[in-house]
């Protein structure tokens, strides 16, 4: 049956039940309930906090904390994170403002409220929902057999990642603007099925009507192309839309190819920058482990058996499968796990001609996962080639599978099964997005899926320093670094707790070992300097302050490089090269009252003793309980012979130590 029929066959049904404008309602009655059932699962995502890379791509984001015009600019000007989507970014960039909270950071930025990002993902997920119901709707005759392909769509315990993590949204927006075009090109394919057809002689009087139905097209279809470039912003596996939108026109709407590679050529064509800026912002050379050409076939193979499994079995999900390409090739299993989609392929492909509808469902959901199948190397797969956020937008096979089986077999026990297991798929999803509330609870989860991944052992190591537990996250760094020894993030994380336990030897050695295997690691050179520091150590401090500096000529704890540096500098006895730095750092952090007061140190030691009291008197302007300015500043008004104001400084100092102290013994 093509795409026409079926919408006559609509019309009739229509007809027959003496559908009025009175019972209009029950067309949004599908819409409501969809709404009601998809917040009634994922409204506890409201109070989740940031989990996994939200730290990165939001919560500590330099170019978000705070967000301005020029910081924004730079997403659409280079990749961020090795990954070109500056609509994603974008939009985080403007809900930053919203989401602050009157404590700031200690860079003094902002500090960001973790809630609203996680309700802009759910709004997203509904908004992609009810393009799901319209998608299906033009589709199917049964409005209530789309709904619940709809339904499909927003409960599938696949979905629940995308909706339950901040860092989701690179795949929610894509997903949304990609269902978009999907649906609008669809209304441009059916609004006059034979218009593009050549039209020969002269035109007739009455071209009017054939003039509004290419206006309508024309509509159609500028909307559907500025949705797929919006999706491709948003993410580049947005790429994959034209594919889609390929497989409905041929096989649903029945249009040739010609009149469909006419529409679509013009889309791969604009997805081809965005297929070259990613794999410049992704080069081979960053991932681990690149597949041999004759092993990703069955890659990709394996991943569509595991997602087939998971689609049936949407259970014990989490975010590391551990099925990367490598530990594929040692465990073997590839070599088996390709014979359940293949069969499965051969099955869908000798049945195409009596459901077409079950061709297109497979071709979906086959196409949308192909940028991360396996076939092409990415980033992730040193850690899963497989990951539930991939199928955001190829749930729409199945929930196309879904509304036609059910159309076509409509039945009360069908319906009633129907609704058992899309329930349990609720349940499921509801149960599952618990797990994400915060990174202890995601990341044990994720150890019972996999107990081999070193990515919850490591997040898990990062959240229990983050909470005080640091013998704790020692012991999961360790089994990060068992798991995966040439990780730099491992080595300089497990460096600070080992630093904070007075442990300095084992943390200067994990510090060395992080610059060996990343040279260019700011933070590592940074903390490795300040132990050396401590520890006497001043020429190896100075040369990793200045490599830190080399490596990150602007930022916000820029200021702290140049003061620990200029301290290094003085104590190997370069005093005037440490009074540049401390310099330097007062002119980036005017409030710098440290800096301020080193400077005096260094001059009073000089002799300059009148600039060395108006840098102590800064200090203390900018921190009035600074007990050692107080302390250095009596002693040079003393030597200057005013005693009287410098026992009353000597007097604040003790005050102060003395008040320290005795907050000190009430803890």
């Amino acid at each position: 049956m093509s795409i026409m029929q079926l919408r006559v066959a609509h019309e009739l049904r229509i007809l027959d039940r003496g559908y009025s404008n009175q019972n209009m309602y029950r067309r949004y009655l599908p819409a409501l309930l969809l709404i009601v059932l998809t917040v009634a699962v994922f409204l506890q995502v409201r109070d989740h906090g940031f989990v996994w890379d939200d730290r990165v791509n939001v919560k500590e984001n330099p170019h978000l904390n705070p967000a301005t015009p020029a910081s924004v600019l730079q997403f659409w000007e280079k990749p961020y994170e090795s990954l070109y989507v500056p609509l994603t970014y974008s939009v985080w960039a403007s809900i930053a403002p919203f989401a602050s909270l009157p404590i700031m950071t200690e860079e003094g930025g902002q500090n960001l409220d973790p809630q609203l990002f996680h309700v802009a993902n759910l709004v997203l997920h509904l908004l992609s929902v009810l393009v799901v119901l319209a998608i299906l709707r033009m589709l199917v005759y049964n409005e209530w057999a789309a709904f619940c392909g709809a339904l499909l769509f927003a409960l599938h315990p696949l979905q629940v990642e995308p909706v339950a993590w901040v860092t989701g949204m690179k795949d929610l927006l894509s997903g949304f603007f990609s269902l978009i075009a999907t649906w609008q090109y669809l209304g441009y394919a059916v609004a006059a099925p034979d218009a593009d057809k050549k039209q020969t002689g002269r035109r007739d009087k009455t071209s009017a009507g054939t003039s509004d139905a290419s206006k309508v097209k024309g509509l159609h279809y500028s909307i559907a192309t500025l949705a797929f470039v919006l999706a491709l912003l948003a993410k580049p596996a947005a790429i994959v839309v034209p594919l889609i939108a390929g497989v409905l026109d041929y096989w649903l709407i029945r249009r040739s190819v010609r009149y469909s590679l006419v529409a679509l050529g013009c889309w791969a064509l604009v997805g081809m920058p965005f297929i070259v800026l990613t794999k410049w912002a992704q080069p081979d050379a960053s991932i681990g482990f690149i597949t041999p050409l004759w092993a990703r076939p069955l890659v990709a193979g394996d991943a569509a058996a595991f997602y087939l499994y998971k689609l049936v079995v949407p259970l014990w999900l989490g975010p590391d499968y551990g099925r990367s390409p490598a530990s594929l090739l040692r465990e073997g299993w590839i070599y088996f796990t390709w014979i359940v989609p293949v069969g499965l392929g051969v099955f869908v492909w000798l049945w195409r001609k009596r459901m077409p509808w079950l061709f297109a469902s497979a071709g979906i959901f086959v196409v949308s996962i192909l940028p991360v199948s396996g076939l092409i190397p990415f980033g992730f797969q040193d850690i899963s080639t497989v990951a539930d956020r991939y199928l955001y937008v190829a749930m729409l096979g199945p929930a196309l599978a879904l509304a036609y089986f059910l159309s076509q077999n409509w039945g009360r026990l069908l319906v009633a099964a129907c609704v058992l297991i899309l329930g349990f798929f609720g349940i499921v999803s509801a149960l599952q997005a618990g797990y994400w509330r915060d990174n202890i609870l995601l990341f044990n989860h994720a150890l019972k899926i996999n107990s081999n991944s070193w990515l919850a052992h490591f997040n898990l190591g990062v959240g229990l320093a983050r909470q005080g537990k640091t013998e704790d996250a020692i012991g999961h760094l360790r089994e990060t670094l068992r798991i995966k020894p040439d990780y730099a993030d491992a080595h300089y994380t497990l460096g600070n707790s080992l630093a904070e336990r007075g442990r300095l030897d084992e943390a200067t050695q994990h510090y060395k070992e992080a610059v060996r295997i990343e040279p260019d690691f700011v933070e590592a050179h940074f903390n490795l300097g300040n132990i050396l520091l401590m520890r006497g150590e001043f020429k190896e401090a100075v040369r990793h302050f200045r490599q830190a500096l080399e490596l990150r000529p602007a930022g916000s704890e820029i200021h702290v490089v140049h003061f620990n540096l200029g301290n290094a500098l003085v104590r190997e006895g370069r005093l005037e090269e440490g009074i540049k730095h401390f310099q330097e750092a007062v002119k980036i952090k005017s409030d710098f009252a440290e800096a301020y007061h080193s400077l005096g140190r260094i001059v009073a030691a000089q002799g300059e003793l009148d600039k060395a009291i108006e840098h102590f008197r800064q200090a203390l302007r900018i921190q009035p309980e600074f007990a050692e300015a107080h302390e250095s500043l009596a002693r040079a008004l003393a030597e200057q012979g005013k005693k009287d104001e410098a026992v009353q400084h000597y007097q604040e100092a003790l005050r102060i130590m003395k008040s320290g102290r005795e907050r000190t013994v009430s803890q």
